[in-house]
């Protein structure tokens, strides 16, 4: 089972290995979403934290679709992330009619190289989710997770489509796994396991003090957390 747990800096990545987080998902300006984080906290996360890192790759949070300047400095942000020695890269992208963004998923897979790739949230913004989420089974051998409440604002939102998307992904092996994730609490966590039985649950606000993003990380909800998905 994997715990994964949003941070913003080296200090909230330091807590979250010393709380036994199985993998952190960093971000910068949570408060739009995540944005991409700085080479400074790539970097110092990269070289000081053994728990495997998946760097957000998103340079704004107006929309989910990039023009050819945005594109640019995400290849930049990318090979930076592969050099600094990140696990992965966590990454959306949709064209102007909301349907996924072949021609950038394909450039994205292949600037990779051999990191892992969480496709987010902005599948929970296409035209037709259904339509998106099958669009990126075709491209399953080189998306590792996908980041998704199933549609809904949270996760318990939308339960059937998840256990739909879940005993999907697990039918196939060797396609992409799904991370649940939005609106993930110690108080929601053990339904949500026990309905899904899902491998990977994200988390945010529920593994932080009071809920706030300004806090640090919670260590009784982290083991609460853990607990749960045993």
């Amino acid at each position: 089972m994997v715990l994964e747990v949003i941070v913003e800096n080296i200090r909230e990545a330091s807590q979250a290995e010393h709380f036994g987080v199985d993998r952190l998902e960093v971000v910068s300006a949570i408060s739009e979403g995540g944005l991409t984080p700085s080479y400074g906290v790539m970097k110092q996360i990269t070289e000081n934290i053994k728990v495997p890192a998946m760097v957000m790759i998103r340079p704004h949070s107006h929309s989910f679709h990039y023009d050819d300047y945005d594109i640019a400095i995400m290849q930049e942000d990318i090979l930076m992330a592969q050099e600094l020695g990140a696990h992965g890269i966590v990454f959306g992208a949709l064209t102007k009619s909301g349907e996924i963004d072949r021609d950038l998923l394909e450039n994205v897979i292949d600037w990779k190289g051999d990191m892992d790739l969480t496709f987010h949230r902005a599948i929970e913004s296409a035209r037709d989710i259904d339509k998106a989420y099958a669009v990126l089974r075709e491209y399953g051998n080189n998306i590792t997770q996908i980041l998704t409440s199933g549609g809904g604002a949270k996760a318990t939102d939308t339960i059937d489509r998840l256990k739909k998307w879940v005993a999907d992904s697990q039918a196939d092996m060797t396609s992409f796994e799904i991370l649940v994730g939005s609106g993930v609490t110690p108080d929601n966590i053990g339904m949500l396991h026990e309905t899904l039985r899902n491998t990977q649950y994200h988390v945010g606000g529920g593994a932080r003090i009071d809920g706030d993003f300004s806090k640090g990380l919670d260590v009784a909800k982290i083991k609460a957390l853990q607990e749960a998905i045993k």
